[in-house]
């Protein structure tokens, strides 16, 4: 599908849909307003708790304090928003196939581990690989930020200023390398979502392996696409403009996957209807 047909097909959809689709996007908004009260209504006992004890001016340094709360804000994001976002892409996939949402809904308010665990493993294994795939760069770039600003006038020489250049090079390269790396897993959340039992390394590979022949496709995409975002985002608010991009975004990544589109959540909910039938 050319990206004027994705736009054709994703109009059409939005226009009987467009219910659902904001109340999608209300809905994982309001998690989101959720955590970050949660988050910050804990700050404020423990900080409270500690200052009655003055365990936080004497004890508890300013850097360990933001450490904590970097960590419980990690906790909380994946055990709520990750399997939300992961439950709204399931959404948006059924909307796009014409299957109810509500059915998809009933499953996951039954079997709510099953989606946390595959969404949270998607989440921190992509991380992970984006991470030792940038490690060279980051070696790198710090190279060149020890000749560039820390290194003494006195002590640079024609060695440094080639170490200089090379790093900078290379960072410049591996930078490049890393963001069509990156592209290249865009595919795998998606492809988690449609599997949830794939492992998580082979949705990577596969991911990889269309769109090495996909970038300039995916890249045309946004293009596309992004004189649609600005102005909508600048006039409309986002609970009408965000639910059409997912669902072109949906379509796009439909067509691109063609025959590697397998949805088994259609099977193992007919599995569970079953089983919750004969209970």
């Amino acid at each position: 599908m050319t990206n004027k047909e994705i736009a054709k097909k994703a109009h059409r959809i939005y226009y009987s849909t467009w219910s659902e689709c904001i109340v999608l996007h209300l809905h994982i908004t309001l998690i989101l307003f959720l955590i970050l009260s949660a988050v910050q209504v804990i700050s404020l006992l423990v900080n409270g708790s500690f200052s009655l004890f003055d365990i936080v001016d004497n004890y508890v340094p300013q850097s360990t304090q933001r450490t904590v709360g970097i960590m419980v804000i990690s906790v909380v994001v994946l055990l709520l928003y990750v399997p939300a976002v992961y439950m709204l892409r399931r959404y948006y996939i059924n909307l796009i196939t014409g299957d109810k949402i509500s059915t998809a809904r009933q499953y996951f308010m039954h079997n709510i581990s099953s989606a946390r665990k595959a969404s949270v493993s998607c989440l921190l294994t992509t991380m992970m690989l984006r991470l030792i795939v940038l490690s060279p760069a980051l070696l790198s770039s710090y190279i060149v930020y020890r000749c560039a600003f820390v290194s003494r006038l006195e002590n640079l020489n024609t060695m440094v200023l080639i170490l200089f250049m090379l790093a900078l090079v290379f960072t410049l390269v591996w930078s490049v390398f890393w963001v069509k790396y990156c592209i290249g897993l865009s595919l795998t959340k998606f492809i988690i979502t449609l599997s949830p039992k794939m492992d998580i390394f082979d949705a990577c590979d596969l991911s990889q392996k269309i769109m090495d022949a996909n970038i300039t496709r995916y890249l045309s995409f946004w293009a596309y696409n992004i004189k649609y975002i600005i102005p909508c985002a600048m006039i409309f608010p986002s609970y009408i403009f965000v639910p059409y991009i997912r669902l072109s975004y949906t379509i796009f990544v439909k067509d691109l996957l063609g025959s590697y589109w397998q949805d088994k959540y259609p099977i193992m909910i007919e599995r569970w209807q079953r089983r919750a039938t004969h209970i």
